[in-house]
């Protein structure tokens, strides 16, 4: 199974995390065959770190939460939210295979859908991976969200890899499942690679 790991750091915490950084990513080493894609969220001008993505591999949810409760960011009391989903990879490129482009910035599309939308997005399934392949270029991950049991899909993950920020934001605009009300929440944040 694969799960999406997305953790919400508290303010005031950029210090901790540097000082930090050295044992995190010692953490980060033991998991190099399960990791798809690991790096932090930051701020739209990529100056503060706000939380950090991982797409990983693991058995069940509690060896997930098991995995997330080890990192030394969480042992030191950096998140002060911890979410994880169920989540279908797309794509089989991962991170250590995916060819960098220069003077590119990374964000991560996450969105829920509405508690009534199954059969508004089978409608749209075949209009949303054409849309999908027209885009290729600048996805780097993408899949949908389930359920623990993998039988109801619940949202949609992507990875962007853009010239900025609004050529992210159009994608998300155009995007069929978007524009047909399909999702009761988006977000699109900024990431970046990071240590796998």
């Amino acid at each position: 199974m694969h799960w999406l790991i997305k953790c919400r750091s508290k303010p005031a915490t950029d210090a901790l995390r540097e000082s930090t950084l050295p044992a995190h990513r010692n953490f980060l080493d033991g998991y190099p065959e399960v990791t798809w894609y690991s790096g932090p969220l930051f701020t739209d001008d990529n100056k503060n770190a706000i939380g950090s993505l991982r797409l990983i591999e693991f058995p069940d949810r509690t060896a997930a939460q098991t995995y997330i409760n080890a990192d030394p960011y969480t042992k030191a009391g950096i998140f002060e939210s911890i979410n994880i989903e169920r989540w279908k990879p797309g794509l089989t490129v991962r991170q250590r295979d995916y060819p960098r482009k220069p003077d590119t910035m990374q964000f991560v599309l996450h969105g829920h859908d509405k508690p009534d939308s199954a059969a508004r997005r089978a409608q749209l399934r075949q209009a949303h991976l054409d849309y999908l392949n027209q885009h290729s270029a600048i996805i780097v991950a993408r899949g949908p969200l389930l359920d623990d049991q993998g039988t109801n899909t619940t949202g949609s993950l992507l990875l962007l890899d853009v010239a900025g920020k609004a050529e992210a934001e159009a994608f998300r605009t155009g995007e069929p499942f978007h524009r047909a009300g399909v999702y009761e929440w988006t977000t699109l944040e900024r990431w970046r690679f990071g240590h796998v």
